[in-house]
């Protein structure tokens, strides 16, 4: 069994060069056995790759067709090999939901594994949130990190995927959802508000890129305090950050993400919303399949780490303001 793809990248090669002996000379092997790898290769085939000539070499109507898929049976060959090196050398595999990396306290845990285990080798795989959960279930990855949705008794997100309660999980901190204000809305001004006040608000609405779950517990409760919610560009929660000054609207704040730095006319405010009762968690999650020894010492490290993250924004008393605002662009509903 050829690993490598030996016969295929050697087939790429004297087709980009057009020479078996520059081809030769890039695999720093004879020309002779180049050119038998390539006949042995066409005799598999069933067909030609190459018409040759005394002073030419051209592919044929059948190579040209069959030269992307040698060159994606490299690519594929490539990763299987990455697979098999990192099964081999007992990797560590860590699942971890896009759109994370911009998390602090997420990055520190990590690092501290890192500082304190150079010996563990560790590939982070990143996922949308439904597949950590389906890959924690297949083996695939041994521990997962995501925000999930609690306060108010809200079920976590791995019920999207009909897994239930049946992985094991660490609560590494809890953030209550909130609001990003621009400057110059009036919600800007204050430094909570009750839930009723947001009727008529308009709010950017966070999309499903951080699981169904807490996008629609998230909407549930705005709408039924009256808010309109509307889709922005994106709906990420980092990317609402940066739309909310654009736009001019107040979006939706999960509270692990940094506000960007003071802009023209002022910085983006975070604002509680006293009432909505929703809070993101950050978690880490394990198969509960037989764990390794890596796994059991990064399982270790985040229980250490509980609490670190933790921190929730402060809720001042609640202002009475009048939710309106500057509405430049006006996204879609």
């Amino acid at each position: 069994m050829d690993l490598d793809a030996r016969p295929y990248r050697y087939f790429v090669t004297v087709a980009e060069k057009l020479s078996f002996r520059r081809a030769a000379e890039a695999h720093n092997i004879s020309q002779p056995a180049l050119s038998a790898q390539i006949r042995e290769l066409e005799r598999r085939l069933g067909f030609p790759l190459f018409t040759r000539t005394r002073h030419n070499v051209e592919l044929t109507a059948q190579g040209t067709l069959f030269l992307d898929n040698a060159r994606r049976i490299i690519l594929e060959t490539a990763l299987i090999g990455r697979a098999a090196e990192e099964i081999r050398r007992d990797w560590l595999r860590v699942g971890i939901a896009h759109h994370m990396a911009g998390i602090p306290e997420r990055n520190a845990l990590v690092d501290r594994f890192l500082a304190a285990r150079p010996d563990n080798r560790l590939r982070i795989h990143g996922r949308a949130p439904a597949q950590l959960y389906q890959e924690l279930a297949d083996g695939m990855i041994e521990v997962a990190i995501n925000l999930e949705v609690g306060g108010s008794g809200a079920s976590r997100s791995a019920v999207e995927t009909g897994m239930a309660d049946e992985f094991p999980r660490i609560v590494l901190g809890r953030r209550p959802v909130a609001l990003a204000v621009p400057p110059g809305h009036a919600l800007h001004g204050v430094d909570a508000v009750a839930l009723s006040q947001l009727d008529g608000c308009r709010i950017g609405s966070l999309s499903r890129a951080h699981g169904v779950r807490l996008s629609e517990v998230i909407a549930r409760g705005l709408r039924q305090a009256g808010a309109e919610l509307v889709n922005l560009p994106e709906g990420d929660a980092p990317a609402l950050i940066r739309y909310a000054p654009i736009f001019g609207i107040p979006v939706i704040s999960l509270g692990w993400f940094a506000m960007p730095e003071e802009r023209e006319g002022g910085r983006l405010k975070q604002v509680a919303v006293e009432g909505l009762g929703i809070e993101t968690e950050l978690v880490a999650i394990r198969s509960r399949r037989p764990a390794r020894a890596a796994v059991d010492r990064f399982w270790d490290l985040m229980k250490e780490g509980a609490g670190d993250a933790a921190g929730a924004l402060p809720q001042a008393g609640v202002t009475p303001v009048r939710p309106s605002g500057p509405n430049p662009p006006r996204p879609s509903p």
